[in-house]
């Protein structure tokens, strides 16, 4: 898990740049005397502190959370490292307007702080492993995530869209949101419908519930993740999916990635060039594919 969240920093801080850029930069929002999206933070923060507003500062302090994220991965100074990243991670999300996906990566990283504190977080990726890690600091991760969906789903039960059944047949309607045409969908309220209490039904029952369940965690999980997959294959919706991704690791046990492993290379050892000889074989020989057709 914290080699998982420092790789996925250094993407989330680099990402973050341009926005950044244009709210703190030289030429930013600030620094010209313009109105800023949201009251300022009550707490302080890089931006706050630093007074000097410039591209220079963006590129410090998005360098700072990329080094931070870095450090984390690599395992040096576990208990201080998650506390610079808090600061960094703070700072981006209570200075620039952001969604549920930002709260989740502050939470992500508040939990590593205390497990860090803690020392939970392991040796350097260089030394052996010292054998497994008190549970309790896996628990806040697990019981966070499991918070998350509950109260999200409870919260959508809260509109007319998700209650009836057709918030996802407007999210079909809106290109904005979409990566590619998926307004063919619409055409099917019934499919459309189905999605969207599935959607409810997952978050405020399936995933709270059956995720502890040991004869049914690995399946929810892996739902879970082509749940997730596919929305973020399809509709625009950043951070959220990958923060949350990242959250399943607390889940996973040894031999869960034993398994996973082993499957992984059944599939690149075995299925994978079978299916490729397979298609180069009646790609050399046209005559066996026509005689099919």
């Amino acid at each position: 898990m914290r080699i998982a969240f420092g790789l996925y920093l250094i993407s989330y801080f680099w990402n973050l740049q341009p926005i950044l850029e244009m709210l703190f930069g030289t030429e930013g929002l600030v620094a010209l005397g313009g109105c800023f999206p949201y009251q300022p933070s009550p707490v302080p923060t890089l931006f706050s502190v630093i007074s000097d507003k410039s591209d220079s500062v963006v590129w410090s302090v998005t360098l700072l959370g990329m080094l931070a994220g870095a450090l984390l991965a690599v395992g040096i100074f576990n208990r201080l490292v998650p506390l610079l990243v808090w600061i960094c991670v703070s700072s981006v999300v209570t200075s620039v307007p952001g969604n549920s996906g930002d709260i989740l990566v502050q939470c992500y990283a508040t939990l590593m702080v205390f497990a860090g504190l803690a020392g939970h977080l392991g040796k350097p990726v260089w030394q052996l492993p010292s054998g497994d890690n008190p549970a309790w600091s896996l628990r806040l991760f697990q019981i966070q995530i499991v918070f998350v969906y509950f109260f999200s789903g409870w919260h959508k039960l809260a509109y007319a869209a998700w209650h009836n059944g057709s918030a996802f047949h407007y999210v079909m309607f809106q290109e904005f949101w979409s990566h590619f045409d998926l307004t063919w969908l619409a055409t099917y309220p019934v499919l459309t419908s189905a999605l969207t209490t599935l959607v409810v039904f997952f978050e405020i029952l399936l995933f709270p519930v059956l995720v502890w369940v040991p004869g049914t965690r690995r399946l929810i999980l892996i739902c879970g993740f082509v749940f997730h997959t596919v929305i973020f294959m399809t509709l625009k919706v950043f951070v959220f999916h990958q923060i949350t991704l990242l959250f399943y690791l607390a889940f996973l046990t040894s031999d869960d990635i034993v398994q996973f492993r082993k499957v992984g290379r059944y599939f690149m050892r075995t299925r994978l060039p079978e299916k490729m000889n397979s298609r180069a074989m009646k790609a050399e020989d046209p005559l066996e594919s026509r005689s099919c057709v």
